[in-house]
């Protein structure tokens, strides 16, 4: 029997499952490069992009730099067969306020290719408009839909009238659902999908099969292509979102190219679809990077103990200012007895820097680390921003007088406008200045000090996004903006159901891909109504016990870094 029929069979069926149906010459697989230094990475980009038979780049492009940046990367590109499209856009793109700013960039594109080289000339303008990120866009939706329909109409008659670049969007999968402006019959997603020459859905989720996989997600936009005779791209994302269902980066780069390979196979009969685009060039980077970081770490951590952590946190919190004022022995006693190296304290702004000066050098001494806590629940609002300015400016500004063994270690806030009334009234308003506060608290810290910026945070939070970024967890963005965390695991045991480990699953998650430090919060105040939040029944013998318990588990997590217990009056007197 002749064997090479069987041979070249074979390797038309891997071919088809590779490459899939679609015409080569079509095939459109990208890659998003942004926020990345191109006098830096231009090769291993590209390099990167030809290993992984990438065809197509979308190229973040500031019309500030210098034309002979983008000439190089491009020639280079080129030598690689490879085209480049001048990515740009911002929520704001959407608004016709802005719709200059989105000619203004097209004409800035249009330019660079009048003047240089037909090898160093952008193949096509790429726009990435997510006014779904705008805050007005939860209040006035409708209107914002039918400006940037007004805009994208004005740009792709603008760039089509010269007829040398191809035009490309990346859009949302649920699109699908919203209605085109003065158009009803139509959705809006198959309007977008009508003016570009191809489109890329953004279906972000690390599975393919199922109700809610890629293949699935963008069934309605492949059969809109289809109709209309227009090509998609399926767009998937790299990036340490903290939802491991959105992103491939829990999976790693290996399993994302077998999906890959898969997507082609699922896909091979539909005419619309021609590649796929992986965002982006930095999260595939950053992760080929701490898989190898990780590698090394393993690789030293077999010669060693993997149980416990020498510098792990233990402390409480000094909620009256009164008590470092007036009672500094018996605190500084107390930490010795329970060998505790962490004090979160509660500052009076009303007292002069002196108050402060010798207890935090005698804490110092004895080795705890001291940080200046503040607080209030109107400190998320807007009206509270004022009162936190007051509060960080007393701290930077005793630190940058006092003598080094006198200075706080950090800024601690303790904000929870869950208690609120514009909390059940407006939830995401109350977010959105909350995450407006947090922005500013950080910036004006480190604009003034070195001090390290930590806050509480409810474990519940895990379960809210930020208002207008889908799929976002708010507290996975709040551990991402502090120096460390402090979890309010407030639970009377350690492991099972609802218990400190299982609360505080979510952020140490969270924490660990961010590679950020968390500490775990416990409670010891009576709460007559909800016993189970708090040691006070059980008495620290078994709060003892549980937090060793917690110890045990979360040793080996790089992110974990000990507990504190809430609070130092309560613990004070402590059933044994």
């Amino acid at each position: 029997m002749n064997k090479k029929p069987m041979y070249l069979m074979l390797l038309i069926s891997i071919s088809i499952i590779l490459t899939g149906w679609s015409n080569p010459e079509e095939k459109k697989n990208a890659l998003w490069v942004e926020d990345t230094d191109l006098t830096s990475e231009t090769e291993d980009i590209i390099k990167k992009s030809k290993q992984n038979e990438i065809n197509t780049i979308y190229l973040k492009v500031d019309s500030k730099h210098s034309p002979s940046v983008y000439k190089n990367f491009i020639r280079k590109a080129s030598e690689e067969e490879i085209d480049v499209h001048a990515l740009g856009g911002k929520p704001s793109w959407a608004l016709k306020a802005n719709q200059q700013a989105l000619l203004d960039f097209s004409h800035w594109v249009q330019n660079y290719n009048s003047e240089v080289n037909q090898n160093e000339q952008f193949a096509g303008i790429h726009l990435k408009i997510q006014p779904q990120l705008l805050e007005q866009w939860y209040t006035n939706a409708q209107t914002i839909l039918k400006e940037w329909k007004g805009n994208i109409r004005t740009f792709t008659e603008d760039v089509h009238a010269s007829k040398r670049l191809e035009t490309s969007a990346s859009i949302p999968f649920w699109l699908d659902e919203v209605k085109t402006p003065n158009k009803p019959e139509t959705t809006f997603n198959k309007w977008l999908i009508s003016q570009f020459d191809h489109t890329t859905i953004l279906a972000f989720r690390d599975t393919l099969e199922g109700q809610n996989g890629v293949v699935s997600l963008i069934e309605d936009e492949l059969n809109i292509a289809n109709e209309l005779g227009k090509k998609i791209v399926v767009g998937i994302t790299l990036e340490d979102t903290g939802q491991d269902y959105v992103s491939f980066y829990e999976e790693g780069i290996g399993n994302l190219n077998m999906h890959l390979n898969i997507l082609e196979h699922h896909l091979k009969e539909e005419p619309s679809y021609i590649g796929f685009a992986v965002d982006r060039y930095s999260h595939w980077s950053s992760l080929e990077k701490t898989t190898e970081e990780k590698t090394d770490e393993e690789t030293d951590e077999s010669d060693e103990s993997t149980n416990q952590n020498p510098s792990s946190v233990k402390g409480t919190y000094i909620w009256h200012a009164s008590n470092l004022i007036e009672s500094p022995d018996e605190i500084l006693e107390f930490a010795k007895e329970k060998n505790l190296n962490f004090l979160y304290t509660r500052l009076d702004r009303r007292k002069d820097f002196s108050a402060y000066k010798s207890f935090v050098e005698r804490a110092h001494k004895a080795g705890i680390e001291v940080h200046a806590m503040g607080g209030h629940p109107n400190w998320a609002l807007a009206k509270g921003e004022e009162r936190l300015k007051m509060f960080i400016n007393y701290v930077t500004t005793y630190n940058n007088t006092v003598a080094e063994e006198q200075k706080f270690d950090g800024i601690h806030l303790d904000i929870e406008p869950y208690v609120l009334p514009e909390w059940s009234k407006d939830k995401n308003g109350v977010l959105r200045t909350w995450k407006d506060n947090i922005e500013l608290f950080v910036d004006e810290v480190k604009k003034e000090s070195e001090l390290e910026t930590s806050v509480d945070l409810a474990m519940w939070l895990d379960d809210h996004e930020i208002p207008g970024e889908e799929d976002s967890s708010f507290s996975r963005w709040m551990i991402n903006q502090l120096d460390h965390t402090t979890l309010m695991a407030f639970r009377d045991y350690a492991k099972g159901s609802g218990g400190i480990l299982d609360v505080s699953k979510e952020e140490m998650e969270f924490a660990t891909n961010l590679d950020k430090p968390i500490i775990i919060s416990v409670e010891m105040k009576q709460n007559e109504s909800v016993e189970h939040i708090s040691f006070h029944e059980e008495g620290e013998k078994e709060m003892e016990e549980a937090l060793e318990q917690t110890e045990e588990e979360l040793s080996q997590k790089s992110s974990y870094k000990g507990y504190v217990v809430h609070a130092y009056d309560y613990w004070l007197n402590a059933e044994d």
